[in-house]
C-alpha cells in the first residue's frame, strides 16, 4: 500500500514510485488491483482496496478510452484484523504481551546479545499471599489487582523493556543490553517497591509484596528455557527466604531445581508403588496422662533419598494437583488401620488426618470420607479431620457445607497450626470446629519470648471460652510442658511426649503401658 499522506521527502518519493509502478501495470495488463491509502474531506486518512480496469478504444486501435475503478472502504476489516491480532499476541485481562509475543520478543533480544556481546535479565515475578485475597475477597477484586498490578510493572520499566503476563499471578520481565547484574538489582528494587505500595481498591486498602527471581543471559543460561526454569527456581528461593524480594540464580539453586523436578515425577508413582507409608503421633491429656487421639502423619519411603518428611514434598504435590490422589490415600489408609487397631483390642481414640485446600476445592471430600469409612466399616466418630486456617477461607460457603455434612457424621474438626493464618477470628462461630492446635513456632518461643507466652495463653484462653479443646504442638522440653500445664492447656503433642513411630510400633507401645501416663517435669 502506500504510505500515509506526508510532506517528507522520502514518502513523496515512494508515493510517486508507487504510482508510476500502477500505471505501468495498468498499462501492459489493462488492470490493477491494490490497497492505498485516501483522505476523507475531513482530513482523515483511511486504507481503500481499488480496482482499476481500461476500457479500450475499439475506434482509435484498442488504446485506452477510459479508466474504471471501483473503491472500498476497508477500515472496518483492518481495525478487525488488528483487534484478531491484538487478541493473539496480549493478555486478555492486564493487556500486557501474552506468553507467545513475550517469546518471540525474548528470541529476539538473545539473539542480538549474542551478535554483540551483551547481557539480558529475565525476571520471574510471583506475588505473595495472592491466593488468600482471591480466594477470600473473590475472583472479581483479584482480576482488579492483577490488572493494577500490570499498570505497576508497565509503568516502572524501561522502554526497551517488556513485561508479559505468564497466567495467574505471575508476570516475566525481560531486561535486555544490561551491563551489570547490578542494573537488573536496580529494575527488580523498583518493581519490588512499586507493587509493595498499597491498592485501593472497591473501598479496600490491599497490600500485595512480590517474590522476584532474576536470570542473566549468558551467565545463568543461553536460550530461552534454560532462562526462564533458572528465573523461576530464583523466584521459589526469594519465596523460601522471606518473599518480598529479590533474588539472583546461582548454581545451588539449579541444583535444587532439578531436584525437585525429580521429586515431582518420581510422586506420580509414589503410591502406585507403595512407597508412602504413614507415621502415628500420640496426643496425651495433661489432666489424666492418657492418650487422646493420635495424628496420622505420611511419609514417603523414597528409593533413593530414605525416608522424606512431608515439608519436602507435599509443596510440590500440592502445586501439581497430586495431593488430591495422596489425600484420598491417606484417608484410606488411616481408617482401615484405626479398624486393625480396635480390632487387636488397642484403646478406641480417634485417628487425626490432615486435609488440603485441594480436597475441598474438588467437590468430593464428603463421598471419599464415607466410602474410606464404609469400607472398613469405621465409626465416623473415631476420625478427626484437621485443616489450617487458609482451608476455612478457600472458597467458604462450599467448604462450611461440606463441613457442616461430614459433622453431620459425628466427624470432629480441628484447626491445625493454630493463630499462623491471615483470617478473622469470625470463622469460628461459622464452621463445626471442636479442637485447636497451637502452632509449634509459639510453643518454641514460649518459654524464651514473652509475646508468643502470651499468644499461647490467649488461644488457650479463646478456646476455654467457645468451649473447644486445645492442643499444644511441638512440645519438646519439660520447661514447654510445665507451662502449659500453668496455662491450663487441654492437651500436648511433641517428641517429649513421644515421637511419630510406626503403626506396629504404636500397638507395641500400647501393649507395654508405655503410654499409661505422660512424662512429668522434673525437678
Amino acid at each position: 500500500s502506500t504510505p500515509l499522506y506526508s510532506s517528507a521527502a522520502s514518502d513523496v518519493y515512494k508515493r510517486q514510485a508507487f504510482y508510476q509502478q500502477m500505471w505501468k501495470t495498468i498499462g501492459e495488463s489493462g488492470r490493477w488491483q491494490g490497497e492505498i491509502w485516501n483522505r476523507r474531506k475531513n482530513g482523515e486518512v483511511f486504507p481503500e482496496w481499488v480496482s482499476i480496469s481500461a476500457v479500450a478504444d475499439e475506434v482509435g486501435g484498442g488504446s485506452p478510452r477510459n479508466y474504471i475503478a471501483i473503491y472500498t472502504d476497508i477500515s472496518e476489516r483492518k481495525a478487525s484484523e488488528e483487534r484478531v491480532r491484538h487478541l493473539a499476541q496480549y493478555d486478555f485481562l492486564t493487556d500486557l504481551p501474552n506468553r507467545a509475543l513475550f517469546a518471540d520478543r525474548l528470541k529476539q533480544a538473545i539473539g542480538a546479545a549474542q551478535r554483540d556481546g551483551s547481557r539480558l535479565a529475565l525476571m520471574f515475578i510471583d506475588l505473595d499471599h495472592f491466593k488468600t485475597i482471591n480466594d477470600s475477597l473473590g475472583h472479581n477484586v483479584g482480576d482488579m489487582l492483577l490488572r493494577e498490578v500490570a499498570q505497576r510493572l508497565a509503568s516502572v520499566i524501561r522502554v526497551s523493556d517488556t513485561v508479559s503476563r505468564q497466567g495467574g499471578d505471575e508476570f516475566l520481565v525481560l531486561a535486555p543490553r544490561i551491563e551489570s547484574p547490578n542494573d537488573a538489582a536496580r529494575i527488580a528494587q523498583k518493581l519490588t517497591e512499586s507493587i509493595a505500595e498499597p491498592f485501593h481498591l472497591e473501598g479496600r486498602k490491599l497490600v500485595v509484596t512480590p517474590s522476584i527471581g532474576i536470570a542473566l543471559f549468558p551467565d545463568d543460561g543461553t536460550d530461552m528455557g534454560n532462562l526462564i526454569r533458572n528465573a523461576d527456581a530464583a523466584m521459589y528461593h526469594a519465596k523460601q527466604h522471606g518473599r518480598n524480594a529479590y533474588q539472583f540464580f546461582t548454581a545451588d539453586m539449579n541444583a535444587r531445581a532439578m531436584e525437585r523436578l525429580a521429586m515431582e515425577t518420581n510422586l506420580r508413582h509414589a503410591i502406585e508403588d507403595r512407597q508412602l507409608v504413614l507415621y502415628y503421633q500420640p496426643q496425651v491429656s495433661l489432666a489424666s496422662g492418657a492418650i487422646v487421639a493420635v495424628e496420622a502423619l505420611i511419609r514417603w519411603n523414597h528409593p533413593e533419598l530414605g525416608l522424606v518428611l512431608p515439608a519436602r514434598f507435599i509443596p510440590v504435590a500440592e502445586e501439581t494437583g497430586q495431593v488430591t490422589n495422596i489425600g484420598e490415600w491417606v484417608l484410606r489408609t488411616a481408617t482401615a488401620q484405626i479398624m486393625n487397631w480396635q480390632s487387636r483390642g488397642m484403646p478406641r481414640v480417634p485417628v487425626a488426618v490432615n486435609l488440603s485446600a485441594l480436597q475441598f476445592k474438588q467437590g468430593r471430600l464428603h463421598d471419599q470420607v464415607a466410602d474410606a469409612l464404609a469400607a472398613v466399616g469405621l465409626e465416623p466418630r473415631y476420625l478427626q479431620l484437621e485443616m489450617t486456617e487458609s482451608v476455612l477461607m478457600t472458597e467458604g460457603e462450599a467448604t462450611a457445607a461440606t463441613m457442616a455434612a461430614l459433622r453431620a457424621m459425628e466427624i470432629e474438626f480441628a484447626i491445625d497450626d493454630f493463630g499462623t493464618g491471615y483470617s478473622s477470628l469470625s470463622y469460628l462461630k461459622h464452621f463445626p470446629v471442636r479442637r485447636l492446635k497451637i502452632d509449634q513456632s509459639f510453643v518454641h518461643e514460649m518459654t524464651r519470648d514473652a509475646n508468643s507466652g502470651a499468644i499461647v495463653e490467649a488461644i488457650i484462653a479463646l478456646g476455654r471460652v467457645l468451649g473447644m479443646s486445645v492442643v499444644a504442638e511441638g512440645v519438646e522440653t519439660a520447661e514447654q510442658l510445665q507451662v502449659l500445664r500453668d496455662y491450663g492447656c487441654d492437651d500436648v503433642q511433641g517428641y517429649f511426649v513421644r515421637r511419630p513411630a510406626s503403626a506396629a510400633e504404636i500397638m507395641s507401645l500400647c501393649a507395654s503401658g508405655a503410654f499409661a501416663h505422660v512424662r512429668r517435669p522434673t525437678a
